[in-house]
């Protein structure tokens, strides 16, 4: 009896310490082979996850509104092969398609600010998202998702771009469309 309740208790120990990183706290990333960090502040409400692929640095959850699916928020940097950020908002754009038939990019809500010290470009745009369905996500097949948004931010940081993008329903993306905005203003490079 005294074994089980040692069991019992051990189990439980480790069910707790094995428990993911809490929303809300800050998280720091470091680019490979760099002295210099990118720290920001995870906003309430995002759930950090696994990453689904090593070609991420952090993945959140960002959780569905008023019967909407999940989001999610992938980060990335490519070092030395991230590409400028007119190239991946063109390729982004091409991930949408517009229901009038129009250009993603002409629909788009895109700006650039400086967040200490920072250039940060933001993008949203809606439209139908052209899901990739192949493990590597670059051309094959895709699923047509209506009814989408994407919200992203490419930071510059002297280095390497950092890339924050979120895809998910418009409902969703719309209601943590704020606390990216608190996100993108955490943005601090040491």
């Amino acid at each position: 009896m005294r074994f089980a309740s040692l069991l019992i208790f051990l189990v439980f120990m480790i069910l707790v310490g094995c428990k993911t990183e809490q929303p809300g706290t800050e998280q720091t990333q470091t680019v490979t082979g760099e002295k210099n960090k990118l720290h920001y502040t995870v906003p309430d409400g995002w759930v950090s996850e696994q990453p689904k692929s090593r070609m991420r640095l952090a993945q959140f959850r960002l959780p569905g509104q008023d019967g909407a699916e999940d989001a999610e928020l992938a980060v990335f940097v490519f070092p030395g092969t991230g590409g400028s950020v007119n190239a991946n908002l063109a390729r982004w754009y091409g991930q949408f398609k517009q229901p009038d038939g129009a250009a993603s990019e002409d629909k788009a809500d895109v700006k650039k600010q400086k967040v200490h010290d920072l250039e940060v470009t933001l993008v949203y745009v809606t439209g139908t998202y052209l899901q990739s369905t192949s493990p590597m996500m670059m051309g094959g097949p895709v699923k047509e998702v209506p009814s989408s948004a994407m919200f992203a931010a490419i930071v510059e940081t002297g280095t390497d771009p950092w890339f924050f993008k979120a895809v998910g329903p418009q409902s969703t993306i719309d209601h943590w469309r704020p606390s990216f905005d608190a996100l993108v203003q955490s943005f601090k490079w040491e």
